[in-house]
């Protein structure tokens, strides 16, 4: 097991799905945010909700009203949990312990690139990129990329092949493809 905490971004306002995503059912009968969190407690015993209130979870909620994920990143480093800190979306059911071993043997902040795109998570995180964090925020900036982009980081390389267990799910039309891949 690993020894930090997996932190679960479920704040988005999902337009493009409709309904919070961390609701939508999969063909499995499980919520894309139980999925993730089965996905969490196969890796460590620590799990946080970050962007919103999950009963029975323990949640940290954004510091600063409507700055995206980033924004609550920056509630998440704040808190002072852990010193460092697995990022996901709630709407990653493709992801798979597996998809992430080589990304928490690293020591500070990392990210996952795919024939040299980065993959904006999951994301590797210490508790001393909060400053970063909250000085991008401050120039109006909320973009990922762009906060990872001033980020000192490792890039831990995977073969493209593996891109799909990356993406988030954004759409209805997306949990159908989902549904009906292999």
């Amino acid at each position: 097991m690993w020894s930090h905490t997996i932190a679960i971004l479920i704040g988005g306002k999902s337009r493009r799905m409709g309904s919070p995503k961390h609701h939508v059912e999969l063909s499995n009968g499980k919520t894309m945010l139980n999925t993730m969190l089965e996905f969490a407690a196969a890796i460590s015993t620590s799990t946080i909700i970050v962007g919103g209130d999950v009963e029975g979870l323990e949640s940290i909620h954004d510091l600063r009203h409507q700055q995206g994920p980033v924004g609550g990143i920056e509630a998440l480093l704040a808190s002072g949990i852990d010193e460092q800190y697995l990022v996901v979306g709630c709407d990653m059911p493709n992801l798979q312990p597996e998809h992430v071993d080589e990304l928490l043997q690293c020591g500070g902040n990392a990210v996952i690139t795919c024939d040299d795109e980065i993959q904006t998570l999951p994301i590797l995180l210490c508790s001393s990129a909060l400053r970063t964090c909250t000085t991008y925020l401050d120039t109006g900036k909320r973009s990922i990329k762009g906060f990872i982009n001033v980020l000192p980081h490792t890039k831990v390389h995977m073969h493209i092949s593996n891109r799909r267990h990356f993406n988030s799910i954004n759409s209805p039309e997306e949990v159908s493809k989902i549904i009906d891949s292999p």
